[in-house]
């Protein structure tokens, strides 16, 4: 191999071997698509080997590329972990945590206080995503640090357990079920259920799955509106059911009750504190400490 690949090639290789898409890669990276497919072509000559198949179907990664991946990951996190060693706290003008959208974000409503209060003066950043798109930014270091529900793609990342936020049944309140103050997941496989995309988590999408056939739950489905109060208004019509994390139960409508599942324990979010493995700033650790400090505190009420 004559050079090296360069950062910019790596970073570019990543981007696209994340989201399997070209389009979606060049927006990501701020660029166009012809610079990004000549900068990727140039590293697999490079390389002398070719690291994705791209045809009217999409794009994959090829064995050799899935190897490559873990790799360019390891050398853009080292490269960007290095640089932040030597920039003090002082030098950031915030710390970027990520929230997954599952939960309520009532569960962490004081860890900007919490936080705040040992590093003044460091304003902190909260976005709101889906676990895997908190991941893919932890990875690329557009986040410091995450709440993410598992099971999760975690590789590649430190996670601390905070707690977990069972699922409950969300039902409309003239349910032939809606008095129980229990439910069996049995007693609804006649009914449908609105229910997630796998892709938008295949972690968590399979172990639910699991769980489901090893109770013998197959009811007919209907996919689950992206937007929770779109969610409630169906459920209130009686389209069907759901299952929700109980810190939901927050966020009420008209013709719809909540309740607990008999297999909670089976069924519930873990929810765990994420950062990018190796060398952790100390305005990180106090970030993650902050959240295992508020996240009980916020959760024993969501629980009730």
């Amino acid at each position: 191999m004559a050079q090296p690949p360069s950062l910019r090639q790596l970073r570019y290789f990543v981007a696209v071997a994340e989201e399997l898409n070209f389009r979606r890669a060049a927006e990501r990276l701020f660029i166009t698509q012809p610079p990004l497919s000549r900068q990727i072509q140039a590293l697999e000559a490079m390389l002398g080997a070719r690291l994705l198949d791209r045809d009217r179907r999409g794009v994959r990664l090829t064995e050799a590329g899935e190897r490559f991946l873990e790799q360019a990951r390891a050398l853009v996190r080292g490269l960007d972990q290095a640089v932040s060693r030597f920039q003090p706290a002082a030098g950031r003008s915030a710390l970027r945590l990520g929230i997954t959208t599952v939960v309520d974000v009532s569960l962490f409503a004081g860890i900007g206080d919490a936080f705040e209060s040992e590093w003044p003066g460091l304003p902190l950043r909260i976005r709101r995503q889906l676990s895997s798109q908190l991941i893919r930014d932890l990875h690329r270091g557009a986040l410091d640090a995450a709440v993410i529900g598992l099971p999760s793609a975690t590789q590649g990342l430190v996670t601390e357990h905070l707690g977990d936020d069972p699922l409950v049944v969300c039902l409309s309140s003239a349910h032939r079920l809606a008095r129980r103050r229990r439910i069996r997941l049995l007693d609804l496989a006649q009914d449908t259920l609105f229910w997630f995309d796998r892709k938008l988590n295949p972690a968590y999408f399979e172990h639910c799955e699991q769980v489901f056939a090893r109770l013998g739950f197959d009811p007919p489905r209907l996919a689950e509106p992206a937007e929770h109060p779109v969610l409630l208004g169906l459920i209130a019509q009686g389209r069907g059911f759901a299952l929700v994390p109980q810190s939901l139960n927050t966020v009420r409508r008209q013709g719809v009750v909540f309740r607990r599942l008999e297999e909670e324990s089976a069924l519930c979010i873990r929810l765990a504190a994420a950062r990018p493995a190796g060398p952790v700033a100390p305005e990180v650790q106090a970030l993650v400490a902050a959240l295992k400090r508020v996240f009980p505190k916020a959760g024993a009420g969501a629980g009730a």
